[in-house]
C-alpha cells in the first residue's frame, strides 16, 4: 500500500514539475509559435498534478469520498485534459501552418475550435456523471489530447532543428512520450493490471509522466539558445548601425568639400574649351579631366545618397514585379542574358518600390561584375512561414572568406581602384532594415556567391 502512495505522490509531482517549469521561463521576446501556447501544457501539467494528490487523498482518508468530492475530482481532470487538448489542437495548426499561424488564423476559426473541444469535454464529463469515475473523458479527451500534442511535439522539432539537433531530439523524445501516455491514460482505466508484466497501469502511467517532464524540461531549452541569438543578432545589427552612423556623418561632410571645388573646376573647365578652340591635343587632355571631373562627382553623389535616410511611407509591394522591372533595367548590361528569373506567387510585402530597385540593381551589377560568360545567375523568390524570400546565386569568382565579415562594411570593395566605391552593399544593408528585412551572404573561393533576402508578408496593410 505504502507502494501505491508513493507512486501517486511522484506521479502527480512528474505533472506539477513540468507545469512550474514552464511558468519559470522568460518566454515573453521569442518569436517562436510554441511560446504563445506552451503555458496550456503548463496549466494541463499543474491542474493534472494536483488531481493525481487528490487520487491519493483519497487512498489516504477513504471516508472524504463523497459525491460531492467525485464531481470536483471529475471537473478537476476534465479541466486539466482539456487545456492539453487546446495545446494539441493549435500547436498541429502551428506546426503545419508556421510560427506566425495563430496570429493570421481568424478569429473565429479559433473561436470554433475552442468551441468544438468545449462541448467534447462537457459531453464526455456528462457521460462519466455518477459513475464515480472518468473513464469517458479520458477516452474522448486525454486520449486525442495527448495524441495531438505528441504528434505535435514531434513535428515541431523539425522548427527548432534550425537552433539546435540536440533540442530537437529532446522535442521528439518528448512527443513519443506523450503517445505513450495516450494510450495508457485514454483507453485504461486506472486500476487496470497489464497483463504479463502484471503492473497496474498508474505505474506506466508515472513512468511516462516523468519522461514527459524530463525531455519536455529539456527542449525547453529552445527558448534560452534562440534569446541568445536574438541578442547577438540585435549587438551585431546595433553595432552595424552605429558605424553607419558615423560613416554617414562623414560621408556628408567628405562630399560636400568634394562638391564645391569640382563645381570651381567645371566652370572652369568650360572656360577653358572656348579659348583653346579646336586644338585636337589640348581637346583630348580637357576630355579627360571631364571623365574625371564626372567620376568624382559620381563618387560625391553616392556618399551623399549614403549619408541620407528618407523617411518613405511603405506600401504593399509585389517582389517579383520589382525583378522583373530590375531585370528589364539592366538589359543593357553586355552579359544581363545569363540571369534566370524562377520567381514564384508570393504575398506582398510592405516596401518602397525605388529603393528596392535599388538594391537588386546593387546586387545583380555585384554578381554580373563576377561573372564570365560561362557563369549563370538565378534568382528565386518563395514564401516561407509569413516571409517572403529571395535568393541571389552566381557561378562567379567568389569571394574570399576574410572578406565576407566586411562586405556590409562602408567603403569596402573588392573591386579594382576606380571601379567601385564600397558603398553598395552598405546602402543595401540600410534599405533592407529599413523595411524590417534581413540580408545574408555566403560565399567561397572556390565560385559561387548566395545573397538571401527575407522580408515580412504584409498583413493588413502593415
Amino acid at each position: 500500500m505504502i507502494w501505491d502512495y508513493i507512486l501517486y505522490l511522484l506521479y502527480g509531482l512528474a505533472f506539477f514539475t513540468l507545469g512550474v517549469a514552464i511558468l519559470s521561463r522568460d518566454i515573453r521576446l521569442s518569436e517562436l509559435g510554441i511560446a504563445k501556447i506552451i503555458r496550456l501544457l503548463a496549466a494541463f501539467g499543474i491542474i493534472h498534478g494536483f488531481h493525481e494528490w487528490l487520487e491519493l487523498l483519497e487512498l489516504l482518508f477513504p471516508q472524504i469520498i463523497t459525491p460531492g468530492f467525485t464531481f470536483f475530482r471529475l471537473v478537476i481532470v476534465s479541466l486539466s485534459f482539456l487545456f492539453l487538448l487546446y495545446f494539441g489542437l493549435f500547436l498541429n495548426i502551428i506546426t503545419l501552418r508556421g510560427d506566425k499561424a495563430l496570429q493570421t488564423t481568424r478569429k473565429r476559426v479559433k473561436a470554433l475550435v475552442g468551441a468544438v473541444a468545449l462541448a467534447l469535454i462537457f459531453f464526455a464529463a456528462y457521460l462519466d456523471l455518477g459513475t464515480g469515475g472518468n473513464i469517458n473523458t479520458r477516452l474522448f479527451v486525454a486520449f486525442p489530447g495527448s495524441i495531438l500534442s505528441g504528434i505535435g511535439l514531434i513535428l515541431y522539432s523539425r522548427t527548432v532543428r534550425a537552433f539546435s539537433s540536440k533540442t530537437a531530439t529532446h522535442f521528439i523524445l518528448a512527443g513519443s512520450c506523450m503517445i505513450c501516455y495516450a494510450f495508457l491514460s485514454g483507453t485504461l482505466s486506472s486500476g487496470f493490471v497489464i497483463p504479463i508484466l502484471d503492473v497496474n497501469v498508474i505505474a506506466l502511467r508515472g513512468l511516462s509522466a516523468f519522461f514527459i517532464m524530463f525531455f519536455t524540461i529539456r527542449a525547453l531549452s529552445v527558448f534560452s539558445i534562440e534569446q541568445r541569438e536574438l541578442i547577438n543578432e540585435q549587438l551585431l545589427r546595433f553595432s552595424q548601425s552605429e558605424k553607419l552612423t558615423s560613416m554617414g556623418i562623414l560621408a556628408a561632410g567628405i562630399a560636400h568639400e568634394i562638391n564645391t571645388p569640382l563645381t570651381n573646376i567645371s566652370l572652369n573647365v568650360e572656360m577653358l574649351k572656348d579659348l583653346v578652340g579646336s586644338d585636337s591635343g589640348i581637346t583630348k587632355k580637357i576630355a579627360a579631366i571631364e571623365r574625371n571631373i564626372d567620376r568624382a562627382s559620381r563618387i560625391a553623389k553616392e556618399l551623399l545618397h549614403f549619408s541620407r535616410e528618407k523617411e518613405t511611407a511603405l506600401t504593399p509591394t509585389d517582389l517579383s514585379r520589382i525583378l522583373t522591372s530590375v531585370r528589364n533595367l539592366i538589359k543593357s548590361h553586355p552579359r544581363s542574358e545569363i540571369i534566370r528569373l524562377e520567381l514564384q506567387e508570393t504575398p506582398k510585402i510592405m516596401g518602397i518600390p525605388w529603393k528596392l530597385e535599388e538594391v537588386f540593381i546593387n546586387l545583380l551589377i555585384n554578381s554580373l561584375d563576377a561573372c564570365g560568360e560561362n557563369d549563370s545567375i538565378k534568382v528565386e523568390t518563395s514564401h516561407h512561414d509569413h516571409q517572403v524570400r529571395a535568393v541571389i546565386t552566381d557561378t562567379g569568382h567568389g569571394i574570399k572568406a576574410e572578406h565576407l565579415g566586411k562586405v556590409f562594411d562602408p567603403f569596402f570593395t573588392t573591386k579594382e581602384v576606380g571601379k567601385g566605391t564600397g558603398l553598395g552593399l552598405s546602402v543595401c544593408y540600410n534599405i533592407i532594415s529599413q523595411h524590417g528585412g534581413t540580408i545574408a551572404l555566403a560565399s567561397s573561393e572556390q565560385g559561387g556567391t548566395t545573397v538571401t533576402l527575407t522580408f515580412p508578408v504584409a498583413i493588413d496593410g502593415n
